[in-house]
């Protein structure tokens, strides 16, 4: 009988202390997937668009820099334009060295796309494609309205054409040649560094 009643009471004092623990790991875990991981993805996020918005203020200043040497005589305004597109247009970055920037106007016409050159020189306001159409119209209003800003929505992934993936953009214009370069980041890239 003493034998029952000593297991008995082990078995209980067992499930006391087992019984906390096992909940506290389960309550652990739901705060790492419900708060930590989504205030991650945010901060990452975060730092990912402002690290596109560098970016850009890089790219525009190179523009700028071309526009500097067409005021002083240095070069023609046609010349400085031509060279600030095949500048902007070799300049890669990321892991894989895919990610690149692109030049539109105020139109909006395409100036220079490294993996579009079907939309390059063409008003793509006029296209039948409704997609384009508002992704190019949309940037135009951020930039008229604000200056500079974020964009988000659906582009073919880098030089992929078949692969179409949600994307955050920053553009900002260049009034005097009237202007607008951006660049942007895929959001899966940031969810697999969160998976990562």
């Amino acid at each position: 009988m003493p034998e029952k009643r000593l297991r008995h009471i082990s078995n209980t004092i067992s499930f006391r202390i087992a019984l906390p623990a096992f909940l506290t790991i389960v309550l652990f875990v739901i705060a790492i997937f419900y708060v930590v991981l989504p205030q991650l993805e945010q901060s990452l996020l975060n730092r990912k668009q402002e690290m596109i918005m560098e970016l850009t203020n890089t790219a525009w200043s190179l523009i700028s820099d071309y526009h500097e040497r067409e005021l002083s005589g240095e070069l023609s305004p046609d010349e400085a334009r031509r060279r600030a597109v095949l500048r902007i247009g070799k300049l890669r970055y990321g892991p894989e060295k895919k990610d690149y920037f692109w030049i539109n106007d105020m139109t909006p016409v395409m100036i220079m796309h490294p993996y579009r050159p079907d939309i390059v020189g063409k008003n793509v306001a006029s296209f039948d494609d409704p997609d384009l159409k508002d992704i190019l119209t949309r940037m135009v209003q951020v930039v008229r309205q604000h200056g500079a800003g974020y964009v988000d929505y659906m582009w073919q992934w880098k030089d992929e054409k078949k692969r179409i993936e949600p994307k955050i953009s920053y553009v900002r214009g260049y009034k005097p040649w009237g202007w607008i370069v951006g660049t942007g980041m895929y959001i899966d890239d940031v969810k697999a560094e969160i998976a990562a």
